[in-house]
């Protein structure tokens, strides 16, 4: 009797579940579980440095922080400084680094909101803001003449700090520059400027979405290795990197106005990958139009990033317009 009772109400109980509500918590218990399995906690600036520094690490104090830098080369060497891309850190310019430290002295640096640099103390993103770092960072180097090359978000930086600070430079290397692109509001960009839903940014983090990232930088999935992705991956996680990741992408009005451009007036050498697929390679031709006397090369079979995808070739053509060769 006892028996036939609990299968009656097991019955009246699987009566009340309708298939809308099953599937309903199916999915609500799945989006648990992803949440679950893509909550990262932080990870500590001497962890990360464990893994992230070498010999030629250093660390300075810029406008109240501390900045994670390498300088490679003889000191005596002619100096130029490299700027990453949104995203990066100073590990993109390895090849360049390598090849290009057997003459000059080679200083790259972390930029405010990546790597273990960390996040701007005052939370402020804007092209203005990293114009200003960068000004303050060369004179704490006490760098009076440079060389200046970025790619991307670091190439924007650059042109933004050659028109304004033409005697401070002796050449500059534009790569896969922002500026004559249209800005468009990504699907991360409106996630990140929703409440709630930003906050959940900075505790979960899919490693899945480095992947995607880096395969649309690179024109070659192959050498989106699982090594890359991890290095991406764990310096999201220094303290605070997330955080400027939503803050950055809540800034409106980000950029310089791209009709400085045309006061430039330091030697210029334009590098763009053919394939990138982030900014059209019709805006080098842009760039190549604007500043006068620039040069101009584009590379085949490359992305965004041919300081790493065509790091070797790229390099050499550096070292060639360093030296008025190229």
């Amino acid at each position: 009797m006892n028996t036939k009772r609990r299968i009656i109400k097991f019955s009246r109980f699987l009566g009340k579940w309708s298939l809308t509500r099953v599937i309903r918590w199916v999915l609500f218990l799945l989006l648990l579980g992803w949440v679950y399995c893509n909550w990262h906690e932080d990870l500590t600036v001497n962890e990360l440095s464990q893994t992230y520094t070498d010999e030629h690490s250093h660390w300075i104090m810029v406008d109240g922080q501390a900045i994670h830098y390498r300088a490679v080369g003889p000191e005596k060497g002619t100096p130029i400084l490299l700027l990453h891309d949104e995203g990066s850190s100073l590990h993109t310019w390895k090849q360049w680094t390598d090849t290009l430290s057997h003459k000059h002295r080679v200083i790259s640096v972390d930029l405010p909101g990546f790597g273990l640099t960390g996040p701007n103390p005052r939370g402020s993103y804007s092209a203005f803001m990293y114009a200003s770092f960068l000004e303050h960072f060369t004179d704490s180097l006490q760098l009076k003449k440079f060389t200046l090359a970025g790619v991307g978000l670091g190439a924007q930086i650059s042109w933004f700090f050659a028109a304004e600070h033409p005697e401070r430079l002796q050449k500059l290397i534009l790569l896969d520059a922002p500026g004559f692109n249209q800005e468009s509001n990504s699907f991360f960009t409106i996630l990140a400027r929703t409440p709630i839903v930003n906050r959940v940014m900075w505790v979960v983090t899919p490693r899945d979405v480095f992947e995607l990232y880096l395969e649309s930088v690179f024109s070659d999935d192959r050498l989106v290795q699982d090594s890359l992705i991890q290095r991406h991956f764990e310096l999201s996680l220094r303290p605070g990197n997330r955080k400027a990741y939503t803050d950055r992408l809540s800034v409106r009005d980000n950029r310089p106005p791209v009709d400085f451009v045309e006061r430039i007036t330091t030697p210029t050498l334009i590098l763009w990958g053919a394939e990138d697929a982030l900014i059209s390679p019709q805006h080098a031709y842009d760039f190549h139009r604007r500043i006068k006397g620039a040069l101009l090369k584009i590379y085949q079979n490359t992305g965004h990033w041919p300081q790493e995808e065509n790091g070797g070739e790229s390099a050499r053509n550096v070292q060639a317009f360093m030296e008025d060769r190229f």
